[in-house]
């Protein structure tokens, strides 16, 4: 399965924005990721997971990020590979929802809170 054939769910989950890979064909592969930074942090490791020939990348993060060199650990999410989407790769960019799916859940949402 190729991140061509995943697609990007947003979804509403307790009242908090969730989003998620899934597949036409096996429904939902990643699990609930927060942001959506975080979803295009898993499809990175998923399809560097996945790859079975040579890689000729030393590393995951997109080289041309040299703006942002982060010290500490809980920021190099913040300031990874997304600083300036300007690599070749399905994983170099930043991910567009391909499925929105909150709208019709807020409206019942608000609809429940209004009856």
């Amino acid at each position: 399965m190729s991140s061509a054939s995943l697609k990007l769910i947003k979804d509403l989950d307790d009242f908090k924005f969730i989003y998620y890979w899934a597949c036409p064909h096996s429904g939902q592969v990643s699990p609930n990721l927060p942001t959506l930074l975080h979803a295009s942090e898993w499809l990175a490791e998923y399809q560097a997971k996945k790859y079975q020939n040579t890689e000729r990348r030393k590393s995951t993060t997109d080289r041309r990020r040299r703006a942002y060199k982060s010290s500490s650990p809980s920021m190099e999410l913040i300031y990874s590979r997304r600083i300036n989407p300007e690599g070749r790769r399905v994983t170099d960019k930043l991910p567009t929802v391909d499925l929105d799916m909150t709208p019709d859940k807020c409206r019942e949402a608000r609809d429940q809170f209004i009856n």
